[in-house]
């Protein structure tokens, strides 16, 4: 390869940061190329543009790893919908079930104006409406959060004190321990609180475990779905503030020009025609705290260099097949490959087809005279298309270009 051509490529780091080449590192030519890397080695060197049918059943159902991928991303886009959508009424009701606990602590604490007017009866109202707020918020928050043990060991804190006090007619220490029970139910209501324990930015709850299951510490998600609500937001593990310094995110997650930005690398990949759901991803290390805040990360979570993952659901699995069709129509293939750089000798990693179109802009220094081409990877599981990887490098030119999808569920088998 010419000098020419090198000094080309290596402008282009800042150019590609939605592409999945996200910088130069790693970037390597046709004729540096180890032919043991197996996430560049392809099974079929024709350029047939048919969808490959993987391994199906009787009935043309697809098993072994695409039908896990695909009950796995179903799970995962119905958890991000909710998120979207119902988040904000679940949390309503929380409150409003915590409300009614507190408004009854008031009310029985309000009616008492002798030593002797605690009594027993009192005890069980307060407990029935505090078990009844539990199984209230389970019904509301879970299987995404679990209140109802928070609520239930809150109750569990105070009645017996209670129970005690009303039978011995000590109204002063039933009052005391009323105030208790009040303001141990308030600190569960902090806005600060419920930030924390059922948290929506970040998530870190049952779908950071669903989208990288073996590496939640590690890995930094952005989300995007944009057709609810314009709903976007960051999946990883909180930090811990004490002693240290934790990132500053100065822009919200994959805001629209950034999603624009890949949707035009995506050309035809893009197909809205049965189209249910659209969600956009990003996969970047975890930035590590500081111990010193001038050290600390502070800047868009697009500075993070994250690998993008483009997902389409369609209304079932034929629609999907379609649209796979069409795209791949509208553009080119060469074979197909798996994308796991620990895919070497298994056979749970599915084929994805290396997918090329014209689409898109020139990448290329001086050459804005082209259409450019933009490469990638293309899958269907299901009822979901999958696109990732797209940038105006070719595949053999930056093998290593996965990053942190290496640990999504796509690419890291967890049963």
């Amino acid at each position: 390869m010419s000098r020419r051509r090198r000094t080309v490529l290596a402008g282009l780091g800042t150019a590609v940061g939605l592409a999945g080449c996200l910088s130069v590192d790693g970037v390597r030519y046709p004729d540096e190329i180890e032919t043991t890397d197996g996430s560049n080695s392809t099974t079929d060197s024709n350029t047939d543009n048919q969808p490959t049918s993987n391994s199906t059943d009787e009935d043309g159902v697809p098993t072994g790893p695409r039908r896990l991928i695909a009950e796995q991303t179903r799970a995962i886009v119905s958890d991000v919908v909710w998120f979207a959508v119902s988040y904000q009424n679940a949390i309503s009701s929380y409150n409003a079930a915590i409300d009614g606990v507190l408004e009854t602590v008031a009310t029985v604490r309000a009616t008492i104006h002798q030593p002797t007017m605690p009594t027993t009866t009192m005890v069980d109202r307060l407990e029935t409406v505090a078990y009844n707020a539990a199984d209230r918020t389970a019904e509301i928050l879970e299987p995404h959060f679990s209140p109802r043990n928070l609520l239930r060991s809150r109750t569990e804190q105070h009645i017996p004190a209670l129970t005690r006090a009303a039978r011995r007619n000590d109204a002063d220490r039933f009052v005391e321990e009323l105030d208790r029970m009040r303001l141990s139910f308030f600190q569960i209501q902090t806005p600060v609180y419920i930030g924390r324990r059922f948290s929506r930015d970040p998530i870190h709850n049952r779908l950071l475990d669903r989208i990288v299951p073996l590496a939640t510490s590690d890995v930094l998600v952005e989300l995007a779905i944009p057709t609810r609500r314009e709903f976007t937001t960051l999946a990883h593990e909180p930090y811990d503030t004490e002693g240290s310094y934790p990132p500053t995110f100065t822009e919200s997650p994959l805001p629209k020009p950034r999603r624009e930005a890949l949707q035009q690398r995506l050309g035809p990949v893009v197909q809205t025609s049965g189209r249910t759901e659209e969600l956009f991803m990003t996969f970047s290390r975890r930035p590590d705290p500081a111990d010193r805040e001038r050290n600390a990360f502070r800047g868009s979570p697009g500075d993070l260099d994250g690998t993008p993952l483009y997902i389409q659901q369609y209304r079932d699995r034929a629609t999907a097949r379609e649209q796979l069709t069409a795209i791949l129509e509208a553009g080119a293939t060469e074979g197909t490959t798996t994308i796991s750089p620990r895919s070497a000798g298994t056979t749970d990693q599915p084929e994805w087809h290396r997918y090329y179109h014209r689409e898109a802009g020139s990448d290329r220094t001086n050459l804005d005279d082209f259409p450019g081409v933009q490469y990638g990877y293309l899958l269907q599981a299901g009822a979901f298309v999958f696109a990732t990887g797209f940038s105006g490098d070719a595949w053999e030119e930056r093998p290593r270009w996965q990053g942190q999808l290496t640990e999504s569920w796509l690419l890291q088998r967890s049963g």
